[in-house]
């Protein structure tokens, strides 16, 4: 931490001691402007500009645009023109460009540029969006770009996003960590009340327009997740008329699906709706090997094989609209419901070993479970702009439903007993939401800037959780199984956010405070939990642009992760009586401090990203593996250990290898020790890994495209034990067909089904390997999409997403 510190502090100095002999020794002055497509109104990225002397027509200085059509040209006074170019547009000619001593710079504005219409006649020109932004505070993965996205779940393809990982139980992790908070259009959203990891795997894929992975976020953005925010844009067109998409997937094993996305704008008006139903069934289980130990002499030995089927039918359908008040002025109201049904059932079978490895008896335990979801959100925001450039104030309302409602039913038999075993089960969620939030920004000149907001967030759920079992014919409650959990958060924040621009330098602070109060209380057993805490959690960046394709970034910011309510839960799921997941009502948040320096070089044909990044966390939620109350049984109990500290190295690279073939690839390396201990047991660790992913992408034709990428998770040190490597291979094959308006994609992913979590748990008293799949991700899969009145490289803007500082915190 102290070197890291040094290290950070020299560089400033280094840039700082930069900055004061640049401005002591050169009198360039900036001259500014971004370049925009005259038809769409987008910037166009990688665009040359030149300047020439008005005197000699001798080239001065020459540029290229950033992904957002700005440039910046440095010359000294004099007279001059400059000229514009990009391919399958005219040429753009500004004439008489004087720039002046003493001028802070000369800001040419918004340049317009017409598509070429000679060449228009031979070929459609189209400013196409890469896979994969890079930006420094962020990540922009455009989701239609990757061949292997078709008919996945939201869950499928934050696994294609560098830097993220869903594991086979579709938990999110952001570089390793699973402290993320995860956003839909920058705002909590009812598709994931219902958690995080159900909720993914039920999201139709085909509402996705981009992912945004913001590693370390700045203070105008919610404090919670300590590893940072992953943000899903929404499909949402605003181009005038009729248009929009539709799509069918069929595959193997059973997923089938509809959906579509129409907007529909007239004048003042812009109506839009999303509409998506499937049916999703495929096998998954797993084995797992478990020795319990007494002074070093086996006591208990079993093997437990789980085989399920998981079934689901989900369907959702969002309408709204934004009315343009005027040019100034939008509201725009939208209502979203949002309905699933699964069908689960599984068949565990318990071995049990003497200490020569012979059967002593077997054990067989069916399960069949239902879960039905229901979820109604309404939300209402507004928008207001000034005649003065980025002025601007928002405010949303949002207010959530939900409810969850899962039943099993379980019936038990072994050798010992001739006596069915009957059992229920049935756990019932209810949640309300309910969010404001407001932001204003207010420029300062043409350098600075400040902004600030306030945001509050109310939160109340009710959970059931009741087992009863059949006793001579009644079903009667088992004790320490029937309780009520009535959780609270109320979370109460305020913003405060300068920035300002010196020369080749940018620099921004912030401070956020968050007031949080939260009880967790068992109503029946009378147990109750409550947490009331203010916090401050400062930000700050300071940037340097060596020139528009070479940029560096140091960051720093506090962030915390509140404790899921389901791990405050006593009990969760009672499929597995031998190993029970439970929770710990007295978990504390964890609190992070995050540091992370980047450099971001475009080159001609592609981009590299590369950053090293240090975090330290107290209060660390860690799941352990204990001693269960009856002999040869297990806990998964979280508790809150002392520190851990994470270092790392990435980059994220992307490059045109040839004509027709775009490489992708995203590498992390990073190391995480982990200190505490729990009941006078030391449960520290240190682990050093990597994980990887390579994307090739081939243009074969002007109406085949074919993908193939791969993906590999090193094995890692755990607090108990270990995790086992995993990789995957996924290929992927588009033809265009009607004229370019609709498209087929044939994908496989994880050809070899590979995608297994595999652990090993080393304890004196107790031993485990496992290997397990929450379902099978290995998949074959058909789409056809259909565009209305709409082209196929340009997708949708997502709400929200059309500033690159998000209004959202």
């Amino acid at each position: 931490m102290l070197h890291f510190t040094r290290l950070l502090l020299a560089l400033s100095i280094l840039l700082f001691g930069n900055l004061l002999f640049a401005q002591s020794t050169d009198l360039n002055i900036p001259v500014q402007g971004s370049l925009i497509e005259q038809s769409s109104g987008e910037p166009l990225p990688f665009a040359t500009v030149i300047l020439f002397s008005q005197q000699d027509s001798n080239m001065v200085s020459n540029d290229l645009t950033d992904l957002d059509g700005k440039f910046t040209l440095l010359v000294p006074p004099g007279d001059y023109y400059a000229v514009l170019q990009f391919i399958g547009f005219s040429d753009k000619s500004i004439p008489n460009i004087v720039v002046a001593t003493g001028q802070e710079n000369v800001n040419l504005g918004e340049i317009l540029m017409a598509s070429d219409a000679t060449v228009l006649e031979e070929v459609e020109v189209t400013a196409e969006r890469s896979q994969m932004e890079f930006k420094l505070d962020r990540r922009v993965f455009n989701v239609s770009k990757d061949l292997t996205n078709g008919g996945n779940s939201a869950a499928d393809i934050l696994d294609n996003v560098p830097s993220v990982s869903v594991d086979p139980e579709g938990n999110v992790s952001l570089r390793g960590s699973q402290g993320v908070r995860i956003l839909i259009n920058g705002k909590p959203s009812g598709m994931l009340s219902a958690g995080d990891t159900k909720a993914l795997l039920r999201m139709q894929g085909d509402i996705i327009e981009s992912i945004e992975v913001i590693t370390n976020p700045s203070a105008r953005y919610e404090a919670e997740g300590e590893a940072g925010i992953i943000n899903i844009i929404l499909k949402k067109n605003q181009e005038k008329g009729v248009n929009g998409s539709f799509g069918a997937t069929v595959g193997y094993p059973q997923n089938y699906g509809l959906s579509y996305s129409l907007n529909y704008r007239k004048k003042d008006f812009n109506f839009f709706s999303n509409f998506g139903v499937d049916y999703r069934k495929s096998p998954g289980g797993g084995e797992a090997t478990q020795r319990f130990f007494e002074n070093g002499n086996l006591t208990e030995f079993y093997s437990t094989t789980t085989d399920r089927t998981r079934a689901s039918t989900s369907g959702y359908l969002q309408m709204g609209t934004d009315w343009i008040m005027n040019p100034q002025n939008t509201i725009t109201g939208s209502l979203l419901y949002r309905a699933g049904r699964g069908d689960n059932n599984s068949m565990v079978t318990y071995r049990d070993f003497d200490g020569n490895e012979n059967i002593t008896n077997l054990t067989l335990r069916d399960i069949a479970e239902t879960e039905d979801s229901h979820n109604l959100e309404a939300s209402i925001s507004y928008k207001k702009t000034f005649e003065q450039k980025d002025r601007e104030w928002t405010m949303v309302l949002k207010y959530i439903l939900d409810d969850d409602t899962e039943l099993a039913d379980y019936e038990q038999v072994d050798n010992d007993s001739p006596i069915r075993l009957l059992q229920l089960s049935s756990n019932t969620e209810d949640e309300r939401n309910f969010l404001f939030q407001t932001d204003y920004v207010y420029p300062i000149g043409d350098k600075s800037k400040v902004e600030g907001g306030m945001r509050m967030a109310l939160r109340t759920v009710n959970n059931n959780f009741q087992v009863q079992q059949n006793d001579n014919g009644t079903f009667e409650v088992l004790p320490g199984f029937d309780d009520e959990l009535l959780y609270t958060e109320d979370i109460y924040a305020a913003y405060l956010i300068g920035a300002h621009e010196f020369g080749a330098f940018s620099a921004q602070v912030g401070l956020r405070a968050e007031l949080s109060d939260i009880t967790a209380s068992l109503l029946k057993s009378e147990q109750s939990n409550d947490q009331d805490y203010l916090n401050l959690f400062p930000s700050a960046s300071l940037a340097y642009k060596f020139s528009t394709t070479k940029q560096l970034q140091v960051s720093y910011s506090r962030r915390l992760s509140r404790p899921y309510f389901r791990r405050l839960l006593p009990f969760s799921n009672f499929n597995n009586p031998r190993n029970i997941n439970t929770g710990n009502p007295n978990l504390r948040p964890e609190f992070t401090d995050a540091f992370e320096m980047g450099y971001l070089q475009y080159l001609k044909n592609g981009s590299l990203l590369s950053s090293v990044y240090y975090r330290h966390t107290t209060g660390v939620i860690e799941r352990l593996i204990l001693a269960g109350e009856e002999e040869g049984t297990t806990l998964v109990f979280p508790v809150n250990l002392s520190a851990r500290d994470a270092y790392g190295l990435e980059f994220n690279f992307s490059y045109q290898i040839l004509k027709g073939w775009d490489l992708n690839t995203d590498l992390n390396f990073y190391r995480e020790q982990v200190n505490g201990q729990f009941q006078e047991r030391d449960y520290s660790s240190d682990t050093y890994t990597w994980r990887g992913r390579i994307n090739n992408k081939f243009k074969v034709s002007d109406l085949l495209q074919v993908q193939a990428s791969f993906r590999y998770n090193a094995p890692q040190n755990t607090t108990q034990g270990r995790r086992l490597s995993s990789y995957a291979l996924d290929i992927a094959a588009a033809l265009d067909i009607l004229n370019g308006k609709g498209t087929l994609t044939l994908s496989g992913r994880d050809l070899f089904n590979t995608r297994i979590r595999r652990s090993e748990i080393n304890l004196p008293d107790y031993q485990e390997e496992s290997f397990f799949q929450w379902r099978q991700t290995r998949q074959v899969i058909m789409t056809f999409s259909y565009r209305l009145n709409q082209s196929k490289q340009r997708g949708g803007r997502g709400e929200g997403g059309g500033r690159e500082d998000s209004d959202d915190f």
